[in-house]
């Protein structure tokens, strides 16, 4: 008897927590998610996404598919990759709430501070600080890239705040030799990824020679640790999605005005050659 009245007891609870979840699922908008590409990055960050916020809520659709989809119905608009960011830019989207990610450079598509964004950066005062622990000895860093956007002018104030003198070093394929001499002030090159517009060969020049100066080179992109950066600081990709569904159930924080905000995904993924 006192079993059936546990069974009954847990049925009756797992019933309430189903309405409980209808109830929560209730209060949160529908939501348009667009893939750029299908490619892992976008999927591992859908799976995370679809990890926080109910799947009935979501609709996914690839870009190719854009034309077939009325944007009206969708109160929160998701937009992984850049070509899908410059594809939503061109739509009216005034009194919704349009989010990006996996934009390299948001400025140079136009949607920075119209669309609220999901860098492609870990926080920068959060690296720093693991480079600081690891490299107890480390005064400044250099900021290598190729134009001064938002992510470098974060990552500038980061290292202030950390105490880090912190040199900014502009490049491109021109002068990126002239580079050398302002690294040679700093114990740790940060390459942003723009650094990346670089040819190849200039590229390659340049690591080996930063690396001849027995300096430490880190970046956002595992893909040079194959060129010869010593680790790579990079997003979690499932978990940018969880960012994105959470920063949305705690929509009470936004407007849908849309605004310059700027998120920087946590935890980051540390990695070495």
């Amino acid at each position: 008897m006192k079993k059936l009245i546990f069974l009954s007891s847990l049925f009756l609870y797992i019933l309430l927590g189903l309405g409980l979840i209808k109830i929560f699922s209730s209060n949160l908008e529908k939501v348009l998610i667009i893939k750029g590409k299908d490619i892992e990055p976008v999927n591992l960050t859908v799976q995370g996404f679809l990890s926080q916020y109910p799947s009935d809520l979501c609709d996914i659709y690839n870009l190719k598919d854009i034309k077939k989809i009325d944007i009206n119905r969708y109160q929160v608009i998701i937009a992984l990759t850049s070509e899908a960011a410059y594809q939503l830019k061109n739509y009216n989207l005034k009194n919704k709430l349009v989010i990006y990610g996996l934009v390299l450079s948001p400025e140079k598509l136009g949607v920075l501070g119209k669309f609220i964004g999901f860098s492609i950066y870990p926080p920068f005062e959060q690296v720093f600080k693991d480079l600081k622990q690891r490299y107890p000895n480390i005064k400044s860093v250099g900021l290598v890239f190729n134009q001064k956007n938002y992510a470098v002018e974060e990552a500038y104030k980061a290292a202030k705040n950390l105490n880090l003198n912190c040199i900014l070093i502009p490049i491109d394929n021109y002068n990126y030799r002239d580079a050398l001499k302002q690294i040679e002030k700093v114990d740790i090159v940060y390459l942003f990824s723009d650094s990346i517009v670089l040819e190849e060969n200039n590229l390659l020049f340049l690591i080996n020679s930063i690396k001849s100066l027995n300096k430490i080179i880190v970046s956002a992109h595992k893909v040079l640790l194959k060129y010869g950066a010593d680790a790579a600081y990079s997003i979690d990709y499932f978990q940018l999605g969880t960012n994105i569904a959470n920063i949305i159930k705690k929509n009470d924080s936004l407007v849908y005005d849309n605004t310059y905000k700027v998120y920087f995904p946590y935890p980051y993924v540390y990695t070495t050659k």
